[in-house]
C-alpha cells in the first residue's frame, strides 16, 4: 500500500512541477516585474509559483501518509504528541545536551560585554539582572533519546560566569515544580502561561530579595484560575506544515490587575524584524515606585502582565540592544535582560549603543 501511495505521490509531483516549467519556457509572466527590476525573462525564482505548494504537499504526505518527519533538522517528532526544535535554529538540540558549548575566547567576550553593561548601569544606580528561559529540551529532555554530554551546557557556563563576576542571573525555570501540569506546549517551542507564571515567580523572588523594603503584589497561583481549551498553537507543527490543535493551558487571574496599559511612546527602530505591535508594552501601577525596563523576546509574552502587576512602571521592549539614550530618558530602577536559552549566543554580540557616554 505504501509503495502504491509513493508512486502516486511521485506522479502527482511530476505533473505539478511540469506545469510551472512549461509556463517558464513559454515566458509567460505569472507576476509582473516591478519598475527598476532587471528584466530577466527566464527568472526561474519569479516564474515558479507552485514551489511553496509543492513543498507543503511534500511535508503533508510525508507526515500524514508515510508517518515520517519531513524536516528532521527543524523539528524533532517524539511520536507521543511532543515536538522539539532541531539544530536548524541556533543548534538548540546540541546546545541543550551540552554537545556544543562556548570556548574560552567566547566566554571572555561575553564577560567583557556583561561587565560593560553592569558598570554603565551601576554608575546610574540601576540594578541589572540577566534572566534565561530554559529550552523545552532542558526541562523535558528525558523524552529525547540522546544522552546529555558530560560538558557544561552554554546555559550552565553563563550561570557560572555571572556568579563569578557578581551579576545576578535568574534561571526562569528555577521554581518549576517537578511534578506538575505541563509547562510547555507540546507542538510549540514556547512555554505555556503556567510556565510563564513560574518564570514570573522566579523574577520576583530574586528582585524582592534585593528590594526587601519595597511592597510587591506577588500573587500566588491560588489567585489564578487554570484554563484549558483547544487552540491551533504550534510553531513546530507549522514548520512541518501540520495543522492540528492542542490543549492550551492558560492562567487567568481571579482578581483585577493593578496596572493600567499605557499608550506606546517609542519609535519603531529600523530595521525591525518582528511585528511593530510587539516592540513596546508599557504599564503603570500604584503598587510601588519602582520602574523596570525589560529587554525581552517571545517567551516574555506569557508573563509580562503578571510581572507588570508588581511594579509602578513597566516597559517591555522586544529587542536586546542596550540603548543608552532610551535608558537615560526612561530612568529605570531596574534593567532586566531576558533571553531564551536557544538564543544565548546574543550575549556574544556588542549590542551596547556606545553613543553617548
Amino acid at each position: 500500500m505504501k509503495n502504491k501511495l509513493h508512486k502516486i505521490f511521485i506522479t502527482v509531483s511530476i505533473v505539478m512541477i511540469s506545469i510551472p516549467l512549461v509556463l517558464v519556457l513559454l515566458k509567460i509572466k505569472i507576476e509582473p516585474m516591478n519598475p527598476g527590476e532587471k528584466k530577466i525573462s527566464l527568472n526561474f525564482k519569479r516564474n515558479f509559483p507552485l514551489k511553496a505548494d509543492l513543498f507543503e504537499l511534500y511535508c503533508y504526505v510525508k507526515a500524514n501518509i508515510f508517518n515520517v518527519n519531513p524536516i528532521p533538522n527543524s523539528a524533532i517528532d517524539i511520536h507521543n504528541g511532543w515536538k522539539f526544535l532541531g539544530n536548524k535554529f541556533s543548534n538548540a538540540l546540541s546546545e541543550s545536551k551540552g554537545i556544543l558549548n562556548f570556548n574560552d575566547n567566547e566566554l571572555n567576550t561575553i564577560k567583557y560585554h556583561i561587565l560593560e553593561k553592569k558598570k554603565w548601569l551601576e554608575d546610574r544606580n540601576i540594578k541589572f539582572y540577566i534572566s534565561i528561559a530554559p529550552n523545552k529540551h532542558t526541562i523535558y529532555g528525558d523524552m529525547i533519546p540522546i544522552a546529555k554530554s558530560d560538558k557544561e551546557t552554554k546555559f550552565e557556563q553563563i550561570k557560572a560566569l555571572c556568579k563569578s563576576i557578581d551579576v545576578p542571573l535568574i534561571n526562569l525555570g528555577e521554581y518549576f515544580p517537578k511534578d506538575s501540569i505541563r509547562l510547555y506546549h507540546k507542538t510549540d517551542s514556547h512555554w505555556n502561561h503556567l510556565g510563564g507564571f513560574y518564570a514570573a515567580k522566579a523574577i520576583m523572588k530574586n528582585i524582592s530579595t534585593d528590594f526587601n523594603t519595597t511592597k510587591f503584589n506577588m500573587n500566588p497561583l491560588n489567585d489564578y484560575e487554570i484554563e484549558r481549551f483547544n487552540s491551533p498553537i504550534g510553531d513546530l507543527n507549522g514548520m512541518l506544515f501540520i495543522e492540528k490543535s492542542e490543549e492550551f493551558i492558560n492562567v487567568k487571574p481571579k482578581f483585577e490587575y493593578s496596572w493600567t496599559k499605557q499608550p506606546n511612546q517609542l519609535p519603531i527602530p529600523s530595521p525591525y524584524h518582528f511585528s511593530s505591535s510587539n516592540y513596546e508594552h508599557r504599564y503603570t501601577s500604584d503598587v510601588n515606585d519602582l520602574k523596570i525596563i525589560i529587554m525581552r523576546d517571545s517567551f516574555f509574552g506569557a508573563l509580562k502582565e503578571i510581572v507588570a502587576n508588581d511594579f509602578g512602571e513597566t516597559l517591555c521592549i522586544w529587542r536586546h540592544n542596550f540603548d543608552k539614550i532610551l535608558i537615560e530618558k526612561e530612568k529605570p530602577d531596574i534593567v532586566l535582560y531576558e533571553i531564551v536559552e536557544r538564543n544565548i549566543d546574543v550575549l556574544l554580540k556588542d549590542d551596547f549603543d556606545h553613543a553617548p557616554n
